[in-house]
């Protein structure tokens, strides 16, 4: 009896730690919220699961796809305007939880929230 009680106690503190140890996810939709005054709202992007992207009030630029490497992630996507080309910027996943998101390029950091 005492046995298949700690094998169960062991059990149940193995499934705690792994699901303690989960990282968050940095599929869905991230956004900085609208300055004062903004015309635009808020700014930012959906990430899905399959690698596409979808750009939330982002003006010339539409983002098209997103890959994590890392702690890196490149975006790629399109310029539109009187000189449209496509682009692909890579930035580094500077903290990630499951209500924030901060990229950063060459010590410049943007704080997404998730939405």
């Amino acid at each position: 009896m005492n046995k298949h009680l700690i094998f169960i106690a062991l059990a149940c503190m193995m499934g705690l730690l792994f699901a303690s140890c989960s990282r968050p996810s940095i599929e869905g939709t991230w956004v900085e919220p609208a300055a004062e005054g903004s015309l635009l709202g808020e700014v930012g992007f959906t990430m899905l699961e399959n690698g596409e992207m979808v750009s939330i009030n982002t003006g010339f630029r539409e983002y098209k796809s997103w890959e994590k490497l890392g702690k890196q992630l490149v975006i790629r996507g399109m310029i539109n305007g009187s000189d449209p080309h496509e682009f692909a910027d890579t930035l580094d996943i500077i903290s990630l939880d499951d209500k924030q998101l901060v990229l950063g390029q060459d010590g410049y950091s943007v704080t997404y929230q998730r939405k």
